[in-house]
This record gives structure tokens, sequence and C-alpha cells, in this order.
């Protein structure tokens, strides 16, 4: 009986990070469709770049395979609980349509959870698709309905 409800716990957790994606994407694709011709909109944001030294003090951690870790912030994070906090998250890049997201896997893989990071920068150089990196940034409020992860290539290291 309890592996029924566990099932039932990742169907509803894939869900809601389904959900959570598409909003996303329409969140990053329709400004993207009214032109505004790469002049660095980002929402309402004012910070145009992140240093080491804004992320110095970390408040979140989470470690490589920290599904559940990973689970709680991302729901802290799309709840608006996080703005201006510090992450610093080893997962996997994911890039499955035209936005980024750090993941973790569940226990045997078979599921992902994760949340958006961003680079505010024109020459921003993303990792590839299922890169394990080491990923530092800064929660910010990209609109009304879309928190993310600010952060700079240089505060991302890619994990041989």
């Amino acid at each position: 009986m309890a592996n029924k409800k566990d099932n039932k716990m990742l169907y509803i957790g894939i869900a809601a990070a389904v959900v959570v994606v598409i909003g996303v994407v329409l969140a990053i694709v329709i400004p993207k469709l009214g032109g505004n011709g790469g002049s660095g909109g980002d929402g309402g944001n004012t910070s145009s770049s992140i240093t080491e030294s804004d992320v110095a003090h970390v408040d979140v951690e989470i470690k490589y395979g920290d599904y559940d870790g990973m689970s709680k912030l991302a729901k802290d994070i799309q709840n608006g609980e996080m703005v201006g906090k510090v992450v610093k998250i080893d997962g996997l890049v994911s890039h499955p349509m035209s936005s980024y997201s750090i993941v973790e896997p569940n226990s045997d893989g078979s599921a992902k959870i994760g949340t958006q990071f961003v680079i505010l920068h024109d020459d921003a150089l993303y990792p590839a698709d299922g890169v394990r990196v080491v990923l530092r940034g800064r929660v910010i409020k990209q609109s009304a309905v879309l928190f993310l992860i600010e952060t700079a290539t240089a505060l991302i290291d890619v994990v041989e």
C-alpha cells in the first residue's frame, strides 16, 4: 500500500514540475516574441551582473542527489520565499526547451526535480544539457509569477 502512495506522490511531483516548466517557458518566450531587441530586459530586475562577492555567503546548499532538498528549495523559490537568498547547488543541467534548470535525480534516476536558472549577460555560456555542475547564484523575482536563480558563467563549475 505504501508503494502506491509513493508512486502517487511521485506523479504529483512530476505533474507540478511540468506545470512549473510550462509557466517558465511561457514567461521567457512571450517577452522575447514581444521584441525587446536584446536590450537585456529582465522583467523589472535591475541587476545586470552577479559576482563572486555577491555569493560569498550561501544561505542554502543542495548536495548532489538531494532530491528532497531540491524539491523543498524549488517550492520555496516558486512561492517567492527565497528572493535575495544565495544558493549553491550541485546538480545536473536540464535544457529541455528554451530555459535552463538545475535538477536533482531521485534515488533510482527515474525522475528529476529542479528550478530554473538564468545568466543575465549577452555573452552567457550555458553548460550542455545533462552536465553535472556546481552552481552558485541569487534568487530573483523576474516577473510577477517567475522566480529563478540569477548566476554568471564564472559561478558555474563543471564537475568532472
